[in-house]
């Protein structure tokens, strides 16, 4: 009857915690039941730019690996492709496919915490908190209707993969290695490198915090072995994804990532600076992981009816244009929503700085610290350069705010700190108290001084917006009659500035609600701690549920706000449906031809790759070269690189059709060979030469004695296959195919024997073809693919073993070690 008592009291907590965050995860996406949808930005783009990939498996039944869809074509590693040997992430994708999302990515998101805190040594009960704080993150809910699934995904494996790392520093060294096997190939396998990338710099946090203590503890030996143990582990989780990461690593030198070809910026590799830090947190921003309308909320929020900005200009005649003018006051070029991590959270979070152990603190600190200061951006730009200049692989990533992930699990992770530490100190009232008391009193002081000192602390954006409100007055007087004379009274300044005043008004007032409401629940939350502290042992229980309760309250409402139920539709709402242009378009059934769509934002846009061959695309690891051509051709227009690139179709901003009879084809003969000296003159006799007639390629290139002329076309197109018959008269003849050139995978073959090719016009491919009539193919397909195989699959069997004998084992040495006592 004990040991089903003890089964029990192991089993209560994990059972209370699926119900409760299924339930939580059900209200947050309550629509999602009545069979709704989440329109979600990138999972549409997502369908536009893996049409035809998807097309080729369902009728070919073949990966393609390939994608002609997008930017003229690119290779399909970071879009869609199958790697069949990675069977831990395949495994894991299909058991979580079992849920429905995106209610399910929150549910998981809180459960990957909840067994994080477990074994990083906290109570299952105190789990359900960490759980709780983490899956509610407000991010989590942007990201999520944003569509950022892998990201998302990063996210829910994140804080196992931490987590396992602890506990093989502290705990059971091989059955810690064997877990971190495990989560670190599935955090890699979520395919988000940047994600991957901050919390490995927690983890180095925390391990170089233990090296300290094991080397000033003279446990150098022990530290050494479990480093090695990790490091052990760290083969294996790169090698049960093997096939991505090579094929990603292969590719990045070709991306935007891996920097340009031209002089100008061969130099730098990676992103640059300027593109990677556009969007970054502001110090002040900052605050808004406290009080969530800090800023104002998002770029889409506007002032309210009956508002201060609305009675401000409704005497005016004006009143319509306060639902016009944004409550979001921050500097960030758009955001959906604040970071907000909860005041409960946050409260609790500071109460675990002051009570956890030194070693347990000190390394969440820095990575807390480290994590700010990377989101910062140019805020903070000599820490960023430092980073971009020091840090490996750093360059590769833009949208520096998202560094703040670490701080949206260590947040949490402190907070169970918090209570694990009040649950083992229990019998020291006096210093729980005193703790609680600083805590409560940092927190609820800085939330009271925003609440009644906010608007003599900021200006609220009323400078900026002063000024731009005068313009926006002067351009509307300018078209009323008789407008010059109230512009030459200055009226249109004095209803800019009398404008800002009143958006500024409301913004603090805005500000003031939410640091009200943080104000109280913190204060609520101490003093429900107090209260168990002082009462008997049996309120602890008491006590975290209603703790787990404030979360709920505090947080979810809040992510209702940017995540609305009203957001949700018809799941038939939310296909993108071909036009009428692209019904035009499509009834057009010739090979090989593209379309540049202008209705969109062509180079932002991947849905018109939906119907047909994109000109443009959407994508953060496009093409280098493709870059260069969009930078100084495609946004001008340029005719001869559209028809080299074989733009048959335009689609105007009204969503006309135009036809463009100049395009060269899929595939044209060239009468001449410019060769230049380098990439720089390459790409800028594009616009020297007619490229219907003359091909431009480096020194390096073939030479021929072109004699020969004749006519070359596309007859079978498949993503990974193209098949051109020719006839050529005369001689030899050097043949220019509109398709973009990739030698890490495109082979081509003349009469089913492989040739040589070579790269002209900055990015096509180009042959040397004999007299005669022939058949040319291209077909791609990934180098090493068996080779990348075959590691995946053995060191994902590997993982596998180990988990088995580690588990058996610490399984029968527990049982043989509670036998023996």
């Amino acid at each position: 009857m004990k040991n089903y008592k003890n089964l029990w009291q192991k089993i209560a907590p994990v059972l209370v915690a699926v119900a409760l965050f299924g339930v939580v995860s059900i209200v947050g996406f309550a629509p999602q039941i009545e069979g709704k949808v989440l329109p979600q930005h990138d999972i549409e783009q997502f369908d536009g730019m893996s049409r035809d990939i998807r097309e080729c498996r369902t009728e070919f039944d073949e990966d393609p690996q390939w994608t002609g869809a997008m930017f003229s074509g690119m290779p399909a590693y970071q879009i869609n492709i199958k790697y069949p040997t990675q069977i831990l992430k395949r495994t894991t994708d299909w058991l979580l496919s079992l849920f429905a999302a995106p209610a399910s990515l929150i549910f998981f998101a809180m459960l990957a915490a909840f067994g994080a805190a477990i074994l990083m040594g906290m109570s299952a009960w105190v789990g359900i908190i960490v759980g709780l704080a983490y899956g509610l993150s407000t991010y989590f809910f942007l990201i999520i209707g944003a569509g950022h699934i892998t990201k998302m995904w990063a996210l829910v494996y994140a804080p196992l993969f931490l987590a396992s790392v602890h506990f093989t520093l502290r705990r059971n060294m091989w059955l810690g290695g064997a877990l971190t096997a495990l989560f670190a190939s599935l955090e890699v396998g979520a395919n988000h490198p940047q994600i991957t990338y901050y919390f490995t710099l927690a983890i180095a946090a925390l391990w170089v915090s233990d090296l300290v203590f094991a080397l000033r503890e003279k446990r150098g030996k022990d530290f050494a072995k479990r480093t090695a143990i990790l490091g052990g582990a760290a083969i294996l989780a790169f090698g049960a994804s093997f096939s991505p990461l090579y094929y990603t690593m292969q590719h990045t030198s070709d991306t935007v990532r891996g920097g340009s070809a031209l002089e100008a910026k061969g130099e730098r590799k990676g992103l640059d600076i300027e593109y990677a830090t556009a969007w970054s947190y502001g110090v002040d921003e900052s605050a808004n992981l406290l009080v969530p309308n800090f800023m104002g909320g998002s770029s889409t929020d506007t002032f309210s009816k009956g508002g201060t900005v609305d009675k401000a200009l409704r005497p005016l005649g004006l009143s319509g244009v306060a639902s016009q003018l944004p409550t979001y006051w921050g500097e960030q070029p758009y955001t959906a929503g604040p970071t907000y991590l909860g005041a409960v959270a946050i409260f609790l979070a500071l109460l675990g700085l002051l009570l956890a152990e030194a070693k347990d603190r000190w390394w969440v600190v820095a990575a807390v610290v480290l994590s700010l200061l990377m989101s910062w951006g140019y805020h903070a730009m000599w820490f960023t350069e430092l980073c971009f200049n020091i840090l490996p692989l750093y360059n590769k990533f833009r949208a520096v705010s998202t560094a703040l992930v670490v701080v949206e699990w260590c947040v949490p992770l402190l907070a169970g700190m918090a209570l694990w530490q009040i649950y083992k100190q229990w019998g020291d009232k006096k210093r729980l108290t005193r703790a609680v008391a600083i805590a409560a009193g940092v927190v609820a002081g800085i939330s009271l001084i925003l609440a009644v000192g906010g608007e003599s602390l900021y200006d609220f954006g009323r400078e900026r917006d002063g000024e731009m409100m005068s313009e926006q007055y002067r351009y509307m007087l300018g078209g009323m009659e008789g407008g010059e004379e109230y512009i030459a009274r200055g009226m249109h300044a004095e209803l800019g500035w009398q404008t800002a005043d009143a958006m500024a008004e409301e913004r603090a007032e805005i500000l003031a609600k939410d640091a009200w409401r943080s104000l109280l629940f913190v204060i609520v939350a101490a003093l429900v701690i107090v209260a168990a502290i002082r009462l008997d042992g049996r309120w602890r229980g008491v006590a975290l549920a209603v703790l787990a309760m404030m979360i709920v309250v505090d947080m979810l409402p809040v992510n209702l706000r940017y995540q609305p139920h009203e957001r949700f539709v018809e799941k038939r709402t939310t296909k993108v449906r071909p036009t009428e242009a692209d019904k035009q378009i499509m009834a057009d059934k010739e090979l090989g031809y593209r379309v540049l769509n202008l209705s969109v934002s062509p180079f932002n846009d991947a849905t018109t790759s939906m119907f047909h061959r994109s000109i443009g695309g959407y994508h953060g690891a496009k093409m280098g070269r493709y870059q260069d051509l969009i930078d100084h051709y495609l946004l001008k227009l340029d005719e001869g690189v559209l028809d080299m690139l074989n733009t048959k179709y335009i689609i105007t901003q009204q969503g006309e059709v135009v036809e463009r009879t100049t395009a060269n084809g899929a595939a044209w003969f060239v009468q001449n060979i410019d060769i230049v000296a380098g990439a720089d003159a390459e790409l800028a006799a594009l616009s020297e030469v007619n490229l219907k007639t003359t091909a431009v390629a480096e020194e390096g290139a073939p030479r021929p004695q072109i004699e020969g002329s004749g006519v070359i076309e596309l007859k079978e197109y498949r993503p990974n296959r193209l098949v051109y018959d020719y006839t050529l008269t005369g001689g030899t003849g050097v043949a220019v195919f509109s398709e973009i050139y990739y030698d890490k995978g495109w082979q081509a073959y003349l009469d089913g024997e492989p040739c040589d090719s070579f790269r002209a016009d900055y990015l096509l491919r180009a042959m040397v073809l004999p007299e005669g009539t022939h058949t040319v193919e291209w077909r791609f397909k990934a180098p090493n693919w068996g080779f990348a195989s075959t590691i995946t699959l053995i060191c994902s069997i590997l993982i596998i073993f180990a988990l088995v004998i580690t588990t058996i084992y610490s399984c029968y040495g527990f049982r043989t070690k509670k036998n023996i006592e």
